[in-house]
C-alpha cells in the first residue's frame, strides 16, 4: 500500500520491508526476492534479501536511529563474515540514519513520498558472505512455502503463492 506523497505518517517496519522487496526485484535486478521471510533456522532474520546471478543483496528496514543502534551490536553485524549479503543496505526514511554513521562497506537506501527508493550510497562488495545460512534460509522457504517474487527468464514478475504445485504453474501460464 503505497503512501500519498503529501502523508506525514512515518513509515511501519512493514511497509518498508515491501519497498525493499520491489527495490530488489526492480533496481537491484535480483531474480527471486524475500520481504520478512521469518524462517528460524539462521541467527540471522533478513528484512528482504535478493538473489541474482550468483550474488545476494541484503535490506535492512529501520524505522528509528535506536533501532539502527541495536543492530550494530549483532554478532553478524560486529563480525560480518557471519552476516547475509554480498552486498548489504538499510532501507529508512530520511532523517533516521545519516551516510556517517553506517559501518564500512554498507549501503543506505531513503524512501522517499510515494514510496520511490533513492540510493544515498551504494553497498560494497562483502568478500566473506555466510552462504550456508544464505542456503538454508531458501530451502527453509520453499519448505514451509513462504511466498516468494521471482523474476522469471521472460522477464514477468510473478509471485509464488503457498500452493506453488502444478495448479499456480497453469495460473501464471508457465
Amino acid at each position: 500500500m503505497a503512501r500519498k506523497p503529501t502523508s506525514l505518517i512515518p513509515r511501519t517496519h512493514r511497509e518498508l520491508c515491501e519497498i525493499a522487496e520491489r527495490w530488489l526485484m526492480g533496481s537491484a535486478r535480483c531474480r527471486v526476492a524475500i520481504a520478512e521471510p521469518n524462517c528460524i533456522v539462521t541467527d540471522e532474520q533478513p528484512d528482504a534479501i535478493g538473489f541474482r546471478g550468483c550474488g545476494s543483496v541484503l535490506v535492512e528496514a529501520k524505522t528509528s536511529l535506536n533501532d539502527f543502534r541495536a543492530d550494530l551490536k549483532k554478532p553478524f553485524r560486529v563480525y560480518p563474515q557471519k552476516g547475509m549479503g554480498l552486498y548489504r543496505y538499510y532501507i529508512c526514511e530520511p532523517g533516521i540514519i545519516a551516510e556517517d554513521d553506517l559501518p564500512e562497506r554498507w549501503g543506505l537506501l531513503h524512501v522517499l513520498p510515494g514510496g520511490r527508493v533513492r540510493i544515498i550510497r551504494h553497498g560494497r562488495y562483502f568478500r566473506e558472505v555466510n552462504y550456508a545460512a544464505e542456503r538454508s534460509l531458501l530451502t527453509a522457504c520453499l519448505y514451509i512455502q513462504k511466498p516468494l517474487k521471482i523474476n522469471t527468464v521472460q522477464g514477468r514478475k510473478i509471485q509464488l503463492s503457498p500452493a506453488f504445485g502444478a495448479e499456480a504453474k497453469e495460473k501464471e501460464g508457465i
